[in-house]
C-alpha cells in the first residue's frame, strides 16, 4: 500500500516554514516525518532537531495526521511559543500539512489505481486454447503497481508453436512497473524474430543495456513450446529454475542452467535447454515471490513447501497445482502483507 507519509514533499513544506524564516530569533519551527527524520526547518541551522526522539528538547510537538493516521510532527521552540496566537497558528500549520497531505496521498492512490487497471490489462491472465495442453496461472502484485509478468502466447511462425515468458524485475512498485511495460513488449517481438529463447533474451539484453539507466535488473526465462512433440526450449536468465513434474510419478527435477540477469551486462550467456513434455508431464513455472513469502513467525516459504505442496497436487491439472500453490502461500503468509509479487505458470500437457 502506498505510503500517507510519502506525501509530505519536503520541498513544497519548505517554502511553507519559509513564512517563519524571520522570526527566527524567537520562534525555531521544524516539520519531522514520523521516525524524526527532517523533513523541513524554518531556519538556516538545525539545530531544534538534536535529541534522541520528535519531542526531546523541544517546547511544542504537534501532530501532523492523514488517511486516518500519524505522518509527522510540527516542531517548535522559542520564546514565542509562549503566545496563544502563535500556538493556534502553529496548530492550523500542522491542520493544513496533514490536508495538503491527504489531498496528495488520495490523488497519487487514483493515479495509482488507474495505473493497476492499465497493467492488468495488458499482462495477460489468461494463456491461449491448445489442445492437448493444460495452460494455468496465477499473478498477485505486492503493491498498485506489479514488476512481476508473463505470458503464454502464439508465436509467429510456422506451425504456431506457444511462446513462454514469465519474469520478474528487481525491486518494487512504479519503478519496477514501468520497467515491465518497457521489457514484456520487448521479449514478445524478440521470441517472434529470433531463432530460439535464447537469441531472444540476448537481443532483449542489449536493448535493455544500452537504453535503460534505472540501475534495476530483470531476471526471466523464454520458451518455445512445439505443441506438436511437445519439445519446450528455454533459455534462463538469472530467474529461478522451472520444475518438470513427470506424469509417472518420477522425482520432480529443477531445470538447472542460465545465465545473468538481464540488464546488468552485455552478453548473457544463457545456454538454450531443451526439454520434452511427454503426456501427464507438468511444467511449473515461478517467480521468488513464492518461496520468498514471509509467515507470521518471519519464516520463508522456501523451497521445501514448495516441492511438497506440487507434490501433493501433481496428480491434478495445470490449474490445480496452480491452485494449491496459490492457496498454500496464502495460508502460510496469514495476515502478513505480500512483500513481493507472486506468479505461477503451470503448462501441462494432457494424457490422451
Amino acid at each position: 500500500m502506498t505510503d500517507p507519509g510519502a506525501a509530505l514533499d519536503p520541498a513544497r513544506v519548505q517554502r511553507i516554514l519559509a513564512a517563519f524564516g524571520p522570526a527566527s530569533d524567537h520562534l525555531q519551527v521544524a516539520v519531522v516525518d514520523v521516525a524524526g527524520d527532517r523533513i523541513a526547518v524554518s531556519a538556516a541551522h538545525d539545530g531544534l532537531l538534536s535529541g534522541d526522539g520528535p519531542g526531546a528538547g523541544h517546547g511544542l510537538v504537534l501532530d501532523i495526521q492523514c488517511a486516518g493516521g500519524l505522518v509527522g510532527h510540527v516542531l517548535a521552540t522559542g520564546s514565542a511559543i509562549g503566545d496563544p496566537t502563535v500556538v493556534a497558528a502553529l496548530d492550523a500549520l500542522a491542520a493544513g500539512l496533514g490536508e495538503l497531505a491527504e489531498a496528495d496521498y488520495r490523488a497519487l492512490r487514483s493515479e495509482l489505481a488507474q495505473a493497476r487497471l492499465a497493467q492488468r490489462s495488458f499482462v495477460s491472465l489468461r494463456g491461449p486454447v491448445v489442445p492437448g495442453y493444460d495452460l494455468a496461472s496465477h499473478y498477485e502484485a505486492a503493491r498498485e503497481i506489479g514488476g512481476d509478468f508473463f505470458e503464454l502466447f502464439h508465436v509467429q511462425r510456422r506451425r504456431r508453436p506457444i511462446g513462454v515468458v514469465i519474469a520478474d524485475v528487481t525491486g518494487k512498485g512504479i519503478g519496477a512497473g514501468m520497467l515491465m511495460a518497457f521489457a514484456r513488449p520487448v521479449i514478445h517481438a524478440a521470441l517472434d524474430h529470433s531463432p530460439g529463447p535464447a537469441e531472444a533474451l540476448e537481443r532483449t539484453n542489449r536493448i535493455l543495456v544500452d537504453e535503460i539507466r534505472s540501475g534495476l535488473f530483470i531476471t526471466a526465462i523464454a520458451g518455445v513450446l512445439d505443441v506438436t512433440t511437445g519439445r519446450l526450449r528455454i533459455a534462463n536468465a538469472g530467474h529461478e529454475p522451472p520444475l518438470l513434474v513427470p506424469g509417472d510419478d518420477g522425482p520432480i527435477d529443477a531445470i538447472e542452467g542460465g545465465g545473468v540477469l538481464l540488464g546488468a551486462f552485455r552478453s548473457l550467456g544463457a545456454p538454450e535447454l531443451d526439454i520434452r513434455l511427454r503426456p501427464g508431464d507438468s511444467l511449473v513455472l515461478y517467480t521468488d515471490g513464492v518461496t520468498d513469502a514471509i509467515g507470521p513467525s518471519g519464516e520463508r516459504f522456501g523451497e521445501p513447501r514448495l516441492l511438497t505442496t506440487i507434490e501433493a497436487a501433481r496428480r491434478g491439472s495445470a490449474h490445480d497445482i496452480v491452485d494449491a500453490l496459490r492457496d498454500a502461500v496464502a495460508e502460510f503468509r496469514g495476515t502478513v502483507p505480500p512483500a513481493d509479487d507472486v506468479t505461477i505458470v503451470v503448462i501441462g500437457r494432457q494424457r490422451p
